[in-house]
Order: C-alpha cells, then structure tokens, then sequence
C-alpha cells in the first residue's frame, strides 16, 4: 500500500489533467512545464499507483481502466484541499471567477441572460462560459469538471447529482403574423392539418412531446421540418405557412412578429433544473451562485397569463 505521506500533491494535479486533457503536450502547456519534464512525471505517478495509468493512441494518451477510475477521487481531493486553503468567506464584491454552465438556447435566452445580469450587478469580477447541453457528454462534463452547472430538463440530467427546480414551463403554438389560414384560434383538425417545424437538438427524431400528446387521443402531425435551436423558429416561421410548438415564454418574446394561440392538444408542462456535481455541493462560491439562480428564477414572467 501507498503512504500518503510519500506523496507529492502536485503528482495529483498533473494526473488530474492529464486525465483532462489526454494529451502529453496539451498538459505541458497547461501545466507550465516542458514535454519531458510531465514525461518524468507520467513515470512517477506509474510507479506511485503501479499501473501504466495511460497508453499512447493517435489521439494522445488513453486512459487505463484503473486511470478512469482516479478521475472522480483525484478530483474530490484536490477540491476538498482548494476549499480548505480557501478558508476566507465568499465575498461577491471582490470575486474574480468563471463559472461554466451548460443550457440550451432556449435556457440561455430565457434564464441565464437575465442570471448574468444579475450577477454582474452583484459581483462584476464573476464572467460565464456558456456551453450548449450535450447529454451525452454531460455526465464526463460534472465529473471532470469542464461544467459546473447545466440548466436542463430532467430527462437530460446525470444520475447522482444534485438539483433543484428553477422554474417550470409550458407549451403553445405560433405561425407567422399574416398567416393565411389561422385567423383566431386553432381546432384539433387544423392543428393537424398544418405543416409543422420541431425543435431537436440532436437533429435525429421528427417526433417530440406533441406527437406524443397527439397519439394518446389517436391522432397525429406532419412534421416536415427540425431544427437544432428554438430561436431559429421565428425567422423560419415568419418565412413559411409552417407553425411550431414551443415554450411559451420564448414565443412571447417574438409575439410582435408571430401570432400566439392556444393549443388544441393538452402537452405536459415541464421543469427546468440546475444540476451540479457532489464535488463543489459545499464550496460557498457555487452555493452563492445557486441562490442567484433561485431568486432569478421567481422573478421570471409567468406562464399562462
């Protein structure tokens, strides 16, 4: 067995990213050293853990099974000694961070614009780097801490991690302004009858909550169109007879150039959450962030009125 005490700290930081970044001369570079000097350390460490930890491919260096399981401990570690050497209290004012969060167009539109602005007014020297939410990556993304928030639907959202709900939303329906057949409101037969565009990030399915909703009373769409992000909806709306379902705090902020109805079909609600890792659940920075997100959240406008 190991003694801890013969351990080198900074051991761990270099195997946390080389983890990272897979890649010898990537982590030089992050690292601040030369090639072989992270060489030599790659031999340390193999010698610390007894495992080869990484084996070269064409992309760089590949993980060993026992190297994959490191990724979560070396971390946990390394977190637990930043916040112990952070002992001063979180102070907003005099912050100077970068938070990375992960949300849909739609999320990034409607939630973390109005986030940002509000914490900027609170502590400036916080900046963000938003990131589309990819839900395959996303649990690798909390573990290796790429992300430290995704604002997502439950659906999307890793297992064994923490969340809360921020706000909930529900669906409407939109064409463009001078639509030629939608006059007021809109009948179960009409709503079939157009021609529809759906809204998938992954580009992969022509079906979504709607059609779901539409098959458990027997009926069904045409959905002739998908498109990766909801804020392309409005242009393509206003450049078509094509209608669209889609969150109806995002179409309410285009409801200038489109006209709003009702739909004829009743779609769920859904919730929309902050997830996060267990590893930064305590660190008072994150909890502080958090709590922005909450009190943004109530003051978001209110569905269905």
């Amino acid at each position: 067995m190991v003694n801890i005490r013969n351990i080198d700290l900074n051991l761990l930081v270099a195997l946390d990213v080389l983890l990272d970044e897979r890649n010898v001369s990537r982590a030089a570079r992050r690292l601040n050293l030369s090639q072989p000097a992270v060489s030599g350390i790659l031999n340390r460490l193999r010698a610390t853990f007894g495992d080869d930890l990484f084996v070269r491919d064409r992309r760089g260096i590949r993980p060993t099974p026992r190297a994959v399981d490191l990724i979560g401990p070396v971390k946990s570690v390394l977190q637990d000694i930043d916040d112990m050497l952070s002992a001063a209290p979180f102070v907003p004012e005099s912050a100077d961070m970068v938070f990375s969060v992960a949300a849909t167009d739609y999320a990034q539109f409607i939630f973390v614009a109005p986030l940002i602005r509000a914490v900027h007014a609170a502590a400036p020297g916080i900046r963000f780097a938003i990131v589309f939410t990819d839900a395959r990556a996303m649990p690798d993304q909390l573990e290796r801490q790429e992300i430290d928030f995704a604002v997502t639907v439950p659906e999307m959202a890793p297992p064994k991690c923490h969340s809360v709900e921020l706000f909930r939303e529900r669906y409407i329906g939109a064409v463009r302004k001078d639509h030629p057949s939608v006059k007021r409101g809109m009948t179960l037969d009409h709503f079939c009858r157009l021609d529809h565009v759906l809204v998938t990030p992954s580009g992969d399915s022509f079906r979504g909550p709607t059609d779901d909703a539409l098959a458990a009373i027997g009926r069904s769409r045409r959905v002739i169109a998908t498109v990766p992000t909801f804020l392309s909806l409005p242009g393509i709306l206003q450049a078509s007879d094509c209608m669209a379902v889609a969150p109806e705090r995002l179409l309410t902020a285009f409801g200038h150039a489109l006209k709003l109805f009702e739909l004829p079909v009743t779609i769920p609600e859904f919730p929309m959450q902050a997830v996060w890792h267990d590893r930064t659940h305590h660190n008072p920075a994150h909890q502080w962030l958090r709590e922005k997100m909450i009190d943004v959240a109530k003051n978001l406008p209110v569905t269905g009125s």
